[in-house]
């Protein structure tokens, strides 16, 4: 672990306060990565600086996490034979509480249902796999949904790549399918899904979506292959009057590609890798409008998680855990990083 000099960091808010661990997801040599496995950092509540490594429960490849209740944490196993899993690290050690499958290769992503009963994996190789929870672990692979499809960019969109899945509300999944350009979304029924959407939004031919954010009433979609931050109305669970914007404050040169979009008490941050910058979005009447490009120094941003104003990256080819302090006008007053191999996703833990 190594931390740069610190400057008057911010005060933290009751969100930053209550969260002293952070989680962190990894590439394993399972998959040519150079992590290993699942790693709890050290989080100062007061400051939000990265500490030490706490603990480590070596297990293949999970490229990214969910936090449920009680300090479990939902992993999927971005594996050819995709697993979901569910683990706990109580009384100084890990305990896995159950893995299933995620119904596809190569899931990438989960989401949680709002009533708990179920997770959503989305499988890059194929399918949203809906997986059972009972008494707060994965319990069994309900179903799988499939897609067909393609888009204009023949390297990444031959086929249907679901790449996220977000609950719109209690009763509303959508899917992100960077594969074909669509917006899925699919009614929830108990422990499973409709089996066929009940609205489909086609996004602008070549966009790629990949990871989306609810704030303010409407979602915004990152746009992993045309760089760029799409806006929709969210009513009843169906999706509309979509607004597009660049996901860069400043356009560079080279080609970019946005990753994560989470929400923030100014609006949003999006990751985009390749100018190593997160961007700050400003939300304007519903629309995500970037503001500022804000230097990661490290490379590959691909995930980011915002507790008030500390911001936390994980940042893929620096095998680094960078934490980034932003003041009242979202000036960087604080820097601090952690090492971890081939960091791929950054939650924090929940009581």
């Amino acid at each position: 672990m190594s931390s740069d000099p610190a400057t008057s960091a911010p005060a933290s808010t009751g969100t930053d306060a209550a969260s002293g661990v952070l989680a962190v997801g990894s590439y394993t040599s399972a998959t040519g990565g150079r992590g290993a496995g699942v790693t709890l950092l050290e989080r100062d509540p007061g400051t939000g600086r990265l500490g030490a490594v706490l603990s480590v429960d070596e297990c293949p490849s999970p490229s990214f996490l969910a936090a449920g209740p009680g300090g479990v944490l939902h992993a999927a196993h971005e594996l050819d034979e995709g697993v979901v899993s569910s683990r706990r690290f109580a009384d100084g050690r890990w305990e896995l509480l159950a893995q299933v499958p995620s119904g596809g290769a190569s899931p990438c992503h989960l989401s949680a249902a709002p009533s708990g009963a179920l997770l959503v994996a989305a499988n890059y190789g194929g399918g949203a796999g809906v997986v059972g929870l009972a008494r707060g672990a994965v319990s069994g692979l309900e179903q799988v949904l499939h897609a067909q499809g393609s888009g204009p960019e023949a390297e990444r969109q031959e086929a249907s790549h679901p790449h996220s899945t977000l609950f719109l509300d209690e009763r509303h999944v959508v899917v992100c399918d960077l594969g074909t350009d669509e917006l899925r979304v699919h009614a929830v029924e108990g422990a499973r899904l409709s089996a066929e959407p009940v609205q489909v939004l086609a996004l602008a031919p070549g966009t790629g979506p990949r990871h989306a954010r609810l704030h303010g009433g409407r979602l915004h979609v990152a746009g992993e292959l045309a760089a760029t931050v799409t806006s929709l109305a969210v009513d009843g669970g169906r999706l509309s009057d979509p607004v597009v914007h660049p996901a860069l404050a400043v356009p560079v040169e080279q080609r970019t590609y946005p990753s994560e979009v989470a929400a923030a008490p100014w609006g949003l941050v999006v990751a985009n890798r390749r100018a190593e910058v997160l961007t700050l979005h400003e939300v304007v009447d519903g629309t995500a409008r970037p503001v500022r490009d804000v230097a990661v120094g490290a490379l590959n941003p691909r995930h980011v998680a915002v507790l008030g104003h500390h911001v936390y990256v994980a940042a893929q080819d620096s095998d680094l855990v960078v934490h980034l302090a932003l003041d009242d006008d979202l000036v960087v007053v604080d820097r601090s990083t952690a090492a971890v191999g081939s960091p791929t996703c950054v939650v924090a833990l929940r009581a």
